[in-house]
């Protein structure tokens, strides 16, 4: 007999950046495990693509274009989730930016608020007007990074913006405590998404990669998601306020693996 302490079954989840990479990947898993998913992303056309493959499988899924850092495309988001579902159970905050690897000394303001806007805010945003409509026992993810630990060359302002967004977990999951509803996060490692895709294209980051993390290898947007999946489940239901790293071993070592 399966778990059921797992199970998502009839809960609804809403998903920023949902249409591909950790969002998408954390979409499924909740819909494996019963849940149903409105997805939010910035372009129809891929919001369309990852709706079609989600009931492809089955799934019990739609979605809505919108930018994650614009309070009215979240408002609106929320607002769509619950007139086509009826409830809202499960936020996910996965949707993020890191447009330049400029020394943050030479970032120009306007790039540094982008990634702010969007990596902070927006989640911010997001909790604003979705975490009233949590029932007891719902639950809030936010998608951070090892960036946030951690000092990398390319980092830039993400690296900022994502330990922003650990403190904001801390913060929620003490206000949000006594209605009974749990916020964590997860910091992934260098995972096969699109962003990482680009920093590959630099000289030595995939052997960096590979020499610094024990288990030799990249995460799978997989990884992440079921591990997302898990920490919206009630197989969670004690774990609060905390930061789970995704990252095949790679913060614990000092030197090559």
């Amino acid at each position: 007999m399966a778990n059921q302490a797992f199970a998502l079954t009839g809960r609804v989840a809403l998903v920023t950046g949902g249409s591909r990479g950790i969002g998408f990947a954390a979409a499924r898993a909740i819909a494996l495990a019963g849940g149903r998913v409105m997805l939010m992303a910035r372009k129809p056309e891929g919001c369309e693509a990852a709706v079609q493959a989600l009931r492809s499988e089955g799934f019990d899924a739609m979605a809505t274009a919108g930018h994650a850092a614009r309070d009215e495309d979240l408002r609106g988001a929320v607002q769509k989730t619950l007139e086509h579902f009826g409830r809202l159970d499960l936020l996910v905050a996965n949707a993020a930016i890191n447009p330049t690897f400029d020394p943050l000394t030479e970032l120009a303001d306007d790039s540094f608020q982008r990634v702010m806007d969007t990596n902070v805010a927006g989640p911010l945003r997001l909790a604003r007007h979705g975490l009233p409509h949590l029932p007891a026992g719902g639950a809030m993810v936010l998608v951070s990074s090892v960036n946030a630990g951690v000092g990398f060359r390319s980092g830039s302002a993400y690296g900022m913006s994502k330990a922003a967004l650990e403190a904001m977990a801390r913060q929620l999951a003490i206000e949000w405590a006594e209605q009974g509803i749990r916020i964590n996060a997860v910091r992934p490692g260098a995972t096969a998404t699109d962003m990482v895709r680009k920093l590959m294209e630099r000289d030595g980051y995939r052997d960096n990669v590979m020499a610094t993390t024990p288990l030799r290898r990249i995460a799978e947007p997989e990884d992440i998601g079921n591990v997302i999946a898990f920490l919206l489940s009630d197989a969670a239901r004690h774990m609060t306020g905390q930061v789970l790293t995704i990252d095949g071993g790679q913060s614990i070592l000092r030197g090559p693996a």
